[in-house]
């Protein structure tokens, strides 16, 4: 049975990488977008939301080339990615080439049980989405270093940290911006149903808060039995394809120097975070957000800047004490080397964004989402079935539009009050949405930090290509998916709160 597995996902793999390189994926689909936008520029729809008539736009018309050659370099810049990633990289990066990201993994994971570590980054990921996108950043990678430093395979710690990140994205053990701002749409969509029905963010506490434990569970053990074994152990030999680290990233035993630049770095980090207190602790510190507000904040927002400075300081104070920074020209030099190695994933966002941006602009999106809905909406499926297919219908519209709140504004209005009819509460109709907008996120191509994944993978393999990533995805989406489908039908058939006050039926 194992070998038969190991044959489907090899199999993936192979298909996937005997596609072009990833630049060329892009360039190719977003002139498939350009052709088929053409040839379906006659098809009109009503907007799902104001019931205006909307058509696909044509990008090989005039206005849609003028669009196009006008818009290309928004288009790149404005790649969210992009940015998150340049910016991150100015603190990560110091922390990573003056030592101390090896050094604290060093000192934490030895000895630490292979399972636990796994469901550490796991968990890590998953309640990453506290500090917003810059976890897509800072995970994945240091999920693969770790597992390096383990002897395990890079690619699998990746993989673990990206599971977290991005499959799941939803779940959390706290309430997050992302409740906030889905129940927003969802109290919206409700009183379309009934004008006065209210949604408050915790309606779905519970259910996220106990499908991070599950999925941190099933993640670990797919990880350990799965994804390990068929990627085997991790091998570097000069002059083959996939050497490209050449340094020595054994985890050796923390000399006394490294001890006193840890040292160094956790009091100044501890000085940055009582800076940091002072903004946020006091009902009108100047990051708090309205009436005092913590998680709809300037706080919570700006976690990416927060996050950077919080690695720079570290890693400046490491690198001064352990002698790697010696002059101020050290710092650029070490900026410089880190960046360097951000290239290819700067020419990959180029296309990237080319090809999200002309797909956003054609309405393909939008025109599929509609019909996908109008499909589900106009079928006899009544209670598991159809919270089933809901779900399912929900998965293949995240292939098409990757923004959660763009999604759920379009879905929203239709699938909220139906459900209402069917008895459904508006916060049941959101859980099921939330299961569905996580779990294809790591195997999507659409997913805005694809590019950012694959060219960190190419670190470790230069054989790696969105061939490989999916196949080492698919296992892990996969369980997260049934697990998650088969967590709500228990909640389901036990009618359990979802949240404080938030049940399943009406």
């Amino acid at each position: 049975m194992k070998q038969k597995q190991n044959r489907i996902w090899n199999g993936i793999e192979r298909f996937g990488n005997r596609l072009p390189h990833p630049v060329y994926i892009f360039i190719i689909l977003t002139v498939v977008v350009f052709v088929v936008s053409a040839l379906c520029s006659s098809i009109e729809f009503p907007h799902p939301n104001t019931g205006e008539a909307q058509h696909i736009s044509n990008l090989m018309s005039k206005e849609g080339l003028t669009w196009f050659l006008q818009s290309m370099v928004e288009n790149f810049v404005t790649f969210s990615p992009l940015g998150v990633t340049l910016v991150a990289m100015l603190g990560i990066g110091i922390a990573e080439e003056t030592g101390l990201v090896k050094t604290v993994i060093k000192s934490s994971i030895a000895g630490a049980p292979k399972f636990l570590v796994t469901a550490i980054v796991l968990l890590v990921g998953i309640m990453g989405s506290l500090a917003g996108s810059a976890t897509f950043v800072i995970i994945p990678p240091l999920g693969a270093m770790i597992f390096r430093g383990m002897g395990r395979h890079p690619i699998a710690g990746l993989a673990t940290g990206f599971a977290g990140v991005a499959a799941g994205l939803s779940a959390n053990l706290m309430v997050t911006q992302t409740d906030i701002l889905l129940s927003g749409i969802t109290q919206s969509a409700a009183q379309i149903y009934d004008p006065n029905y209210t949604v408050n963010p915790t309606v779905n506490w519970y259910f996220m808060a106990a499908s991070t434990v599950m999925l941190t569970i099933v993640g670990t053990i797919v990880v350990e039995k799965v994804i390990e074994p068929r990627l085997g152990e991790y091998k570097v030999e000069e002059g083959e394809p996939g050497a490209i680290e050449t340094e020595d990233t054994t985890l050796t035993a923390v000399t006394a120097e490294e001890k006193s630049g840890m040292k160094w770095a956790g009091i100044a980090v501890l000085v940055y975070l009582a800076i940091l207190a002072i903004t946020i602790v006091p009902k009108n510190g100047i990051l708090r957000g309205e009436d005092g507000a913590i998680i709809d904040s300037p706080f919570f927002s700006s976690m990416v800047p927060i996050l950077t400075i919080f690695f720079l300081v570290a890693g400046l104070a490491y690198g001064i004490k352990t002698k790697v920074i010696k002059k101020s020209a050290d710092v650029v030099q070490l900026w410089g080397k880190s960046m360097a190695g951000l290239a290819g994933f700067v020419v990959l966002c180029f296309f990237a964004g080319q090809f999200v941006k002309a797909f956003a602009q054609s309405n393909l999106g939008l025109y599929l989402s509609v019909k996908g809905s109008e499909f589900l909406s106009g079928s006899s499926l009544t209670g598991a079935p159809l919270i089933v297919g809901f779900i399912c219908i929900t998965m293949l519209i995240n292939f098409m539009i990757g923004s959660a709140s763009a999604k759920w504004a379009l879905m929203a209005p239709i699938f909220v009050p139906m459900f209402m009819k069917l008895g459904f509460t508006p916060a049941f109709t959101q859980a099921a949405f939330r299961i569905a907008d996580s779990v294809t996120n790591a195997v999507s191509p659409l997913e805005p930090f694809m590019p950012f994944i694959i060219m960190t993978a190419l670190k470790y393999d230069r054989k790696s290509g969105l061939g490989s990533i999916i196949a080492t995805m698919l296992p892990l989406v996969i369980s997260f998916a049934i697990s998650w489908i088969i967590l709500i039908l228990i909640w389901y058939k036990l009618n359990l709160p979802l949240g404080p006050g938030s049940s399943i039926f009406m």
